[in-house]
């Protein structure tokens, strides 16, 4: 996938509910016009679910050979993002994929930081040099538009896994997914206990649904830094390692953890209840 520095042309796309997302998403803008590689335009599709859909809405209306998809809740960590996440294109042939470190903002209360540090995925440290991740997001995240059609564009119909999905079939073609060094993103934590609680609970109930409608669909998620991406775990693996999770978040007093995966397994078990079928 190796370009030259005079063929880029970035179209970032942003999925947001209302176009504003209190304010996050003008703020974002402001940062993108300030990168030393700025984007060639910015997308802010509006109102469309679920968020592949609305990327592929994004893609339709883009001209860039690169897409940069983000969060419309993200903000950047510095000016230098986009150019860093371009560059093991174009410097490289085997990557498909990059994207930044996550951290959370500075601004963040004494919840959201240790809520950060017990539920799983929520950080990433930044990096010296370009490593494989399943860390990679579409909190923020960098691809060819060639590939990204390539391989299939977003699944337009699922509610959840579109991060894992996307990956896969990038590795899959026989791409790299990778974490770009010295580049990072803020990705925020909820505000408060019942706020993670919801979230936990909503994540758990989508994944459900995802595993009765399209079970292929089901595919892993490491802790990013792990150099084995088995795309898939059987049912009962999967059972006993949350069992496992929630255990050790326990005798290690990671309370708000704990209470993060069992309100994720009472949203998967009451979505799966929904789905069992009844004499």
């Amino acid at each position: 996938m190796k370009s030259s520095s005079t063929d880029l042309k970035v179209s970032v796309i942003i999925p947001s509910f209302d176009g504003k997302r209190n304010g996050n998403v003008e703020m974002l803008k402001e940062q993108l016009g300030n990168q030393t590689q700025a984007p060639f335009e910015i997308i802010v599709v509006v109102g469309v679910s679920p968020n592949g859909k609305a990327r592929n809405e994004g893609v339709k209306k883009a001209s860039g050979n690169f897409y940069v998809f983000i969060d419309d809740d993200v903000t950047l960590g510095n000016d230098k993002v986009i150019e860093n996440l371009l560059r093991p294109f174009l410097e490289r042939k085997d990557v498909g994929m990059t994207g930044p470190s996550q951290l959370i903002p500075d601004n963040s209360n004494w919840f959201q930081k240790t809520s950060a540090k017990q539920v799983p995925r929520s950080l990433f440290p930044i990096q010296k040099e370009l490593v494989d991740s399943d860390m990679v997001s579409h909190m923020c995240l960098c691809m060819p538009e060639k590939l990204f059609k390539d391989i299939g564009w977003e699944n337009p119909d699922i509610i959840a896994g579109t991060d894992p999905d996307l990956r896969h079939r990038v590795r899959q073609s026989g791409l790299r997914v990778c974490v770009a060094p010295d580049t990072w993103a803020y990705h925020p934590m909820p505000e408060t206990f019942s706020k993670l609680m919801r979230l936990a609970y909503a994540k758990g109930r989508n994944s459900a649904t995802v595993r009765f409608r399209n079970p292929e669909l089901i595919l892993e998620l490491n802790d990013g830094f792990s150099k084995e991406f088995a795309p898939r775990r059987g049912f009962l693996f999967r059972i006993f390692r949350t069992g496992f999770n929630m255990l050790k978040a326990l005798v290690t007093f990671k309370i708000i953890g704990f209470a993060y995966l069992f309100s994720y397994y009472l949203g998967n078990t009451a979505q799966s209840l929904k789905h069992m079928p009844r004499n």
